[in-house]
C-alpha cells in the first residue's frame, strides 16, 4: 500500500511539473499568390533568408510535379509549368532562370549546373540539372555514382528526399560517390548560396 502511494506521487510530481505539448510550427507563412488553385501539398520549412516552401504543382500538360522555392524576399508566388516561381518584393533582385528564388545581392557566384551520372568516373546514364530537386525523378533517384560541376557555384547533394539524410556541399566533380557514403544514394540537391 506504501509502494503504490509514493508511485503514485512520485507520477502526480512528474506530470505537474511537464511543460505542456505544443505544436511546433514546420516554417514561416508562406506569401500570396494564384499557385494554391494548380499546387497541392503545400509546405513551409525554416524562417528568413532559408525559407523554403515546398510543393506538387500542375504543368501544362497536367502532371503533378514536385517543386521548392526559398522564398524571403518573394512579394508572390505564382505556378509556371509545374514550378513554383517568385516576384520579388522592393529591394530584391528579380531570380535568375535556372535559380529557385532571389536573395540579398542574387546568387554570389553565378549560373552553375550539375551533373549525375548512373557510373563512376564519369560514365553511363547522365541527369544534368541547373535548378534544386527536392526529390529526383523516379528513374535516376539512388543511381547516382558520379557528378560533375560546371561553374564555380557549389551544390549540396543528399542521400534522401527534401534535403535529408546524410548530406555533403562538393564544388569540384566527384568521380565515385562512394567514397562519401552517396554512391548510388542521391535523392535531392541544389546549388548551395
Amino acid at each position: 500500500m506504501t509502494r503504490a502511494i509514493v508511485l503514485a506521487a512520485a507520477i502526480a510530481t512528474l506530470v505537474a511539473g511537464a511543460a505542456p505539448l505544443q505544436a511546433q510550427p514546420r516554417g514561416a507563412a508562406p506569401p500570396p499568390g494564384d499557385y494554391f488553385q494548380t499546387c497541392r501539398n503545400v509546405s513551409t520549412v525554416g524562417y528568413g533568408p532559408n525559407a523554403t516552401m515546398t510543393a506538387e504543382c500542375r504543368d501544362r500538360d497536367g502532371r503533378w510535379r514536385t517543386t521548392s522555392l526559398r522564398f524571403a524576399g518573394c512579394d508572390r508566388i505564382e505556378n509556371r509549368d509545374g514550378q513554383l516561381s517568385c516576384r520579388p518584393g522592393a529591394g530584391y533582385p528579380p531570380p535568375r532562370p535556372g535559380f529557385p528564388g532571389p536573395g540579398p545581392g542574387g546568387p554570389p557566384f553565378g549560373r552553375s549546373s550539375i551533373t549525375l551520372f548512373s557510373g563512376p568516373d564519369f560514365t553511363g546514364r547522365p541527369f544534368p540539372a541547373d535548378r534544386e530537386f527536392t526529390n529526383l525523378p523516379r528513374e535516376f533517384n539512388d543511381r547516382a555514382m558520379s557528378l560533375r560541376i560546371d561553374g564555380r557555384r557549389p551544390w549540396q547533394v543528399c542521400s534522401d528526399s527534401d534535403f535529408r539524410g546524410r548530406c555533403q556541399v562538393f564544388d569540384r566533380d566527384v568521380s565515385d560517390l562512394s567514397r562519401f557514403g552517396l554512391g548510388a544514394n542521391v535523392s535531392s540537391l541544389r546549388p548551395v548560396r
